[in-house]
């Protein structure tokens, strides 16, 4: 079988975007799956009269009109919707929707019986939702481009009826049965999306779907959309022409407690976007390049194995607190690889804009670092890989030195919080190494390598202690916390040597004080003392352990001795 991406067309998308073939391959993709997918959901149900009545409407629609099939069947709900049905979770009255939908806007005639729904609802995929019908059977019928619904009570059952021109226009009319019409947003002559705020599979992602929006907040959306879309179009093209070709919908997410704007997609939902309103276009914009690098690797990853799945919870994803296996880390540092280049676009508009650029390239490129010596990967998958580190490698613009060193700060910290987070240290290892420190022999070469042993799920580094959260504040200009340690507003000042002694002091006083382990780590890089610093941040699990073995010892000197025999202990040797 031939490769379905060319190497030329796969370096494409490793560098980040993808020209008009590859992605109208990755498009093409989709919809064969979900095609595939919604036959094999039919056949595994057809002892079900309306499951065959609806995939032979289906079939007789595409016939008519193909055009118009694909277009029903690229919706991106139809993938969970068919794994569902495949599962026995699903029943059959969405495939009857797909198909009604699908028969009336290629202008044919037929009627379909469909069980009523339990709270009065009737979606219509791409097209909107009835709601207020009655109990017992609802009658579809389609005929010239309109389709009427209602009770199955003969001629007299009919309550709504809806004009469908191009799929577009939709008109209603009739009874007591209201009509929600999809809403689309306009963004280019030709290309659109859909607010899918009313598809009963749509609630596939890490926070709920909201309900659907009000006209002000729907209204708003489509301003933010639009505006973001602009921007992407001035500054980011590829990534806007990638929109055009693979974006279908977005879902509404309800706000985090936090009220900080969130996105997703999902493998059940490839096309769909799913965000909660931010609060200005730019946001919305980063948002979207987002969710799109994880929708075009996604969809790249229905056609070429990048890895072996299966895999443990095992890598360091540097923005996470919580071990990935490889696919998520290949995930996240795709996805990262978008976001870094937004913010390189937006570099010039202050400090803020400029330190999330650095960050997020060295963040993206430490994870493309752990990935090129990933096991799991395919000879695809290094490829791929190796092309995400050429495209970091070439964005060498200049930034600030106290953006470098506050970026290397965060950096570095969340390599330290993550190692004593998830890193056990072999005992007998450590026991070995305390009584070589005891006899006052150096330390055995290449200690022990940890076992990593996966914490509850903790999306998110915290960013709001410690020294790296004191230095960040101060760059930004936000000034410190009323509750920040003065060892760590030491450490933001410049007075490096007092920050030293404070963290000592508290991890004398309290070895699990983890903020102090991070502490001692930048500070030791900043006061000449590269190889504790590096022994700190590559395995701050071990430097802990043996502290705890040994109370009475001064945990720099431990991390001093201990860095003879890590390799590349020096942090600055592995940036």
């Amino acid at each position: 079988m031939a490769e379905p991406l060319s190497a030329v067309q796969l370096a494409g998308l490793a560098g980040g975007h993808g020209d008009a073939d590859t992605l109208a391959v990755l498009r093409g993709g989709q919809l064969g799956r979900r095609r595939l997918l919604t036959v094999a959901a039919a056949r595994a149900a057809d002892d079900q009269p309306l499951v065959g009545q609806s995939l032979a409407l289906l079939t007789r629609a595409e016939q008519a009109d193909p055009v118009t099939v694909a277009d029903v069947l690229a919706h991106p709900p139809v993938t969970g919707w068919a794994r569902a049905a495949l599962d026995g979770t699903a029943g059959p009255t969405y495939l009857a929707a797909l198909a009604a939908v699908a028969a009336t806007r290629a202008g044919l005639t037929f009627t379909l019986t469909v069980p009523g729904p339990v709270d009065g609802v009737l979606p219509l995929p791409t097209v909107g939702a009835a709601s207020g019908l009655p109990t017992g059977p609802v009658l579809l019928r389609g005929e010239a481009g309109t389709l009427r619904i209602g009770a199955d009570r003969g001629g007299a059952g009919d309550r709504v009826r809806i004009g469908i021109v191009d799929g577009h226009r939709i008109g209603a009319d009739g009874g007591g049965v209201c009509w929600s019409p999809v809403r689309r947003i306009s963004l280019v002559e030709g290309f659109g999306v859909v607010v899918d705020d009313q598809d009963p599979w749509r609630h596939c992602y890490h926070r709920p779907s909201a309900a659907r929006l009000d006209d002000a907040a729907a209204a708003r959306l489509g301003r933010l959309t639009a505006d973001g879309w602009q921007w992407l179009r001035a500054h980011l093209p590829a990534h806007a022409d990638a929109l055009t070709v693979l974006l279908r919908s977005l879902v509404p997410l309800l706000p985090p407690p936090s009220g900080n704007p969130v996105s997703a997609t999902s493998r059940d939902a490839l096309g769909a976007i799913a965000l909660s309103v931010p609060a200005d276009a730019r946001t919305l914009a980063l948002l979207l390049v987002h969710e799109l690098q994880h929708t075009k690797l996604g969809a790249l990853l229905d056609l070429v194995p990048l890895y072996r799945t299966g895999g443990p919870a095992r890598y360091r994803a540097p923005w996470r607190l919580d071990p990935r296996p490889v696919g998520a880390l290949l995930q996240g540092a795709y996805a990262h690889l978008g976001v870094a280049e937004v913010w390189r676009c937006r570099r010039h508009e202050g400090v803020a804009a400029t330190f999330e650029y650095a960050y997020w390239r060295e963040q993206t490129t430490r994870a493309a670092r752990q990935l090129a010596g990933a096991a799991e990967l395919t000879d695809a998958g290094r490829s791929f890989v190796a092309g995400m580190a050429r495209t970091l490698r070439d964005w060498r613009d200049p930034v600030d030195g106290r953006v470098e060193a506050a970026v290397r700060d965060v950096a570095d910290a969340g390599a330290v919080r993550w190692g004593l987070a998830n890193l056990l240290p072999d005992p007998e290892g450590v026991s070995r190494l305390a009584r070589a420190w005891r006899h006052g022999v150096p330390p055995e070469a290449g200690v022990p390598a940890p076992t990593v042993v996966p914490a509850p799920a903790r999306p998110a580094l915290a960013a709001d202690s410690g020294p790296e959260a004191a230095v960040r504040r101060r760059l930004l200009g936000s000034g410190g916390p009323s509750g920040s340690n003065p060892s760590d507003q030491a450490y933001a000042a410049g007075n490096l040597e007092n920050a030293l002694a404070g963290y000592r002091r508290r991890l004398t006083a309290d070895p699990a004080d983890v903020d102090a382990w991070v502490g001692l780590a930048l500070a030791a890089h900043h006061t000449g003392r590269p190889g504790a610093a590096g022994a700190l941040v590559c395995r701050p699990e071990l430097v802990r352990a043996l502290s705890q073995t040994l109370p009475d010892t001064d945990p720099l000197a431990l991390a001093d001795w201990l860095a003879q025999a890590i390799p590349a202990a020096d942090p600055e040797s592995r940036r």
